[in-house]
């Protein structure tokens, strides 16, 4: 840990030196948090509407089968998730960030985490949850707020904030998140993070074999709709006067800086070629399975005088 705590000295000057923030597009900066474009509110704003379109037309069809799910005593953790996370879950106060409609929160208490508190950016995201976990007879909290602005009640009080599968790249400003994080946790707590990988979003997902999207550069940092869900949703609910569905394919390298420099130590860092969703369904096996399509992180908060 020594090691990974000088890495975080160096770069924001000392545990006394002044915070190094990232802008809009994830990178450091002294000079404090940046402006989104068109302001935070703005962007905060029209994300949401977005989400809530989606929430609508997608999400609500599902309600019934998420229920039977959580009903049956079910979650649906996948098998990364199973070997690290289950471990440190049992009777774990869990907040899951960009919680969505619920069923990964809900199904977290029937993994054996007490209490759980999901948070999301849309309205009607929290309330599809809401109505899940009375219709599952389960109890969580459902907040709706911005997952790099949490209320404040809920500052040091997770021994686990659970986020991903999809999640990281709808965040503006990773430092912002990052440091989210750590308010978030209790001394000693862990992030852990089961997410997509970047590379996926290179490759044509209707193809057959391996295409390389146009203009796609793995190490491009700008803000970019892609093409299919959900933005496909949003404009044929909306039109083009909608909101603009923008994602970033924040490289590994990149949250795990971002953490670092939020004075949270590296415990884990995988890859797998398990994928969450079948987002390249004329691919044969031998080329899903020979390829990273999701990745997870556990980083810890400090205890106490550590």
């Amino acid at each position: 840990m020594l090691l990974l705590k000088e890495v975080v000295d160096s770069c924001t000057g000392g545990r006394d030196g002044p915070p190094l923030t990232r802008d809009s597009l994830g990178r450091f900066s002294k000079s404090g948090e940046a402006a989104m474009p068109g302001g935070h509110d703005d962007f905060h704003d029209e994300m949401a509407r977005a989400w809530d379109v989606v929430a609508r037309e997608t999400y609500r069809g599902e309600f019934d089968d998420h229920v039977a799910l959580l009903r049956a005593g079910q979650h649906n953790l996948l098998e990364p998730e199973v070997a690290t996370l289950l471990p440190l879950l049992r009777g774990s106060h869990v907040v899951h960030l960009q919680c969505s409609h619920g069923l990964d929160t809900l199904g977290l208490l029937n993994a054996g985490a007490r209490p759980v508190v999901g948070i999301d950016i849309s309205a009607e995201m929290i309330a599809q949850a809401r109505e899940k976990a009375v219709a599952a007879n389960l109890s969580a909290e459902f907040l709706c707020a911005d997952a790099a602005d949490p209320p404040p009640k809920l500052s040091g009080t997770a021994d686990i904030v659970y986020t991903g599968r999809g999640a990281v790249p709808w965040i503006p400003d990773l430092g912002r998140w990052a440091a989210a994080v750590r308010r978030l946790l209790c001394p000693g707590g862990h992030l852990f993070l089961f997410e997509g990988h970047p590379l996926d979003a290179l490759w044509d997902r209707d193809a057959d074999h391996l295409i390389l999207r146009t203009g796609m550069n793995y190490f491009n940092d700008n803000a970019r709709e892609h093409p299919g869900f959900p933005a496909s949703v949003v404009q044929r609910e909306l039109g083009e006067d909608r909101p603009r569905m923008l994602e970033r394919c924040w490289r590994p390298g990149q949250v795990i800086d971002a953490l670092l420099v939020a004075e949270l130590s590296l415990v884990h860092f995988r890859e797998y070629p398990t994928q969450f969703w079948d987002q390249f369904p004329n691919w044969p096996a031998g080329i899903r399975s020979s390829l990273p399509h999701t990745f997870s992180v556990v980083a810890r908060r400090a205890d106490a005088g550590e």
